[in-house]
């Protein structure tokens, strides 16, 4: 898939985009403010001012974000990314990162557009 940085994305595409996660990809449902399903879907990350793309494993998603793990520590609190998800790409503000047991680094956004 091709990033278009002037391409809008709506919740339709997000929702149809993730119907191809299977039964297995889909571990529970947790219930909290916004709804968030967790979920494992390998994903395509890059920042919008970068042409290096990393792929990622999104394991947590909401309607205005999702959460995913990637192995660089690149990521930064207010960086802006591109992220795609089968044949659709929203972009997202990065609002908190962590550190992970495994040495990955977990990253939590909110999708924009």
């Amino acid at each position: 898939m091709h990033f278009d940085e002037h391409e809008t994305i709506d919740m339709s595409t997000l929702e149809r985009a993730l119907e191809s996660l299977t039964e297995a990809e889909v571990l529970f449902d947790d219930r909290r403010y916004d709804d968030r399903i967790k979920c494992l879907k390998h994903i395509r990350v890059r920042g919008v001012d970068s042409s290096r793309e990393e792929v990622g494993t999104m394991t947590d998603l909401s309607r205005d974000g999702l959460f995913f793990t990637v192995r660089s520590h690149d990521y930064r609190v207010g960086m802006e990314l591109w992220l795609s998800i089968n044949d659709a790409a929203w972009m997202c503000e990065v609002v908190r990162t962590e550190l992970l047991p495994s040495g990955s680094t977990g990253v939590g956004v909110r999708i924009l557009r």
